[in-house]
C-alpha cells in the first residue's frame, strides 16, 4: 500500500506548507519539481532518461544511489525558489548557496561513480 509520504508531490506540498487536499497549486509545484529533476538528470543523477513526476509518482520510481533526504532537500529548495521564493534577500541567498552546495556535493558523488543507475 502506498503511503502519502511515498508520493513525491504530497511530501513537497507538506514542505511548501500546502495542505495535501489543496490541488489548485499542483501544476505549479509539478512544473517546478520536474525542472529540478531535469537538472538532476543533466548532473548525471537518477535514471538514464529524464524523470518526470505526476501527482501520483512515488519516491521509489526515482532510482538513484544518492540518499532520498539529499534529493528531497534539493527538489524542495529548487521548487520553493520558483513557486514561493522567500521575501528576505538573506534567506534567498541562503537557499541559493544550499542549492549550489548540494549540486557540488552531488557532482563529486557522480564523479566518484555514484548517481545514475545503469541498466
Amino acid at each position: 500500500m502506498i503511503e502519502d509520504d511515498d508520493i513525491i508531490l504530497v511530501e513537497l506540498k507538506r514542505l511548501l506548507e500546502i495542505e495535501s487536499e489543496t490541488t489548485e497549486f499542483d501544476m505549479d509545484v509539478l512544473a517546478s519539481a520536474n525542472a529540478a529533476f531535469f537538472t538532476l538528470y543533466e548532473l548525471g543523477i537518477g535514471p538514464n532518461t529524464p524523470f518526470y513526476m505526476t501527482d501520483t509518482t512515488t519516491w521509489d520510481e526515482f532510482v538513484t544511489t544518492i540518499p532520498k533526504p539529499i534529493i528531497l532537500d534539493y527538489i524542495f529548495l529548487k521548487t520553493k525558489l520558483v513557486f514561493d521564493p522567500p521575501a528576505s534577500s538573506f534567506v534567498l541567498e541562503a537557499f541559493k548557496e544550499r542549492i549550489g552546495e548540494l549540486e557540488f556535493r552531488m557532482n563529486i558523488y557522480v564523479d566518484d561513480g555514484g548517481g545514475t543507475i545503469v541498466g
